[in-house]
């Protein structure tokens, strides 16, 4: 038990030391506890608590909230789009293989305030899951759901400890622009249902996030492949891929459940 203890101890401590040191100074990430205790808490929340708080009382009222919620989601992600973008205009990229530096040139640094802010768009992504279960709709709150945004916080974290920059940039900016589309379907939903009813967008909406996933499974396992060595580590060119193929396989699952085997099915959020 005490070996154990003891490379526990060692495995933290190795960690903090290997943390990037430009980052602990940023609000949630000054402590290595404080997004595994936020991701533990929203688990908690909207498997367990939640669903138990709701079972006697009606659903909130959210529409104004959902209105001005989606609209910021929007607003965030096409500015991070946009960002990106203007990061692509201003300093050299290699879609094929990008290095990951890790000091205080001005396209490093570039790199962690992009990394910043899709972070905490991650973050934010949260109260989705809390929303569906304060109106009462659990039946939204598929494994798909909340695994997609359970790993996105925790990957993300990772990535701003250890490796803000380099191959994963083209994740978030992609990411970016696809829930800009994607909130802008449920800023719709809400704010003209009847002009949604019997719409098929959300299809459209669907395949946009099938085709990201299936861009990133090229463009993280294109280097592996060509056997490029480009100063980014490949097991986490592997462990990205895969989820990709993971996220893929989910939600082409999803489009044959949804849109395939019951087409004329109406879907809400």
């Amino acid at each position: 038990m005490a070996l154990i203890i003891r490379s526990i101890l060692n495995g933290y401590n190795y960690l903090v030391d290997k943390t990037d040191e430009r980052i602990v100074d940023l609000p949630l990430l000054q402590s290595v506890w404080t997004v595994p205790l936020i991701t533990g808490a929203y688990l908690y929340f909207v498997l367990n608590l939640g669903p138990k708080l709701m079972t006697n009382r009606k659903p909130f009222e959210m529409r104004s909230l959902l209105i001005v919620y989606n609209l910021v989601q929007v607003a965030a992600n096409l500015i991070a789009f946009g960002k990106g973008i203007n990061y692509l205009r201003k300093y050299p990229y290699s879609f094929v293989c990008q290095p990951l530096v890790l000091d205080a040139s001005d396209q490093s640094m570039e790199e962690l305030r992009l990394a910043y802010f899709y972070f905490l768009l991650k973050i934010l992504d949260l109260a989705d899951t809390v929303f569906f279960v304060l109106r009462k709709k659990q039946s939204h709150v598929s494994f798909l759901h909340v695994y997609h945004h359970t790993i996105m916080v925790l990957s993300t974290l990772l990535v701003m400890r250890y490796l803000a920059g380099g191959h994963c940039f083209m994740l978030g900016m992609l990411n970016t622009l696809v829930h800009a589309v994607m909130y802008f379907y449920f800023f719709l939903t809400i704010y003209r249902p009847e002009m949604m009813r019997g719409a098929t967008w959300k299809r459209y909406v669907t395949l946009i996030q099938m085709a990201q996933f299936a861009y990133l499974v090229f463009h993280f396992f294109r280097p592996i492949v060509l056997n490029m060595d480009c100063n980014y580590p490949r097991g986490v060119m592997w462990f990205v891929g895969l989820q990709n193929v993971f996220m893929l396989m989910m939600f082409s699952d999803f489009y044959r459940r949804a849109y395939l085997t019951k087409p004329n099915k109406v879907h809400e959020r």
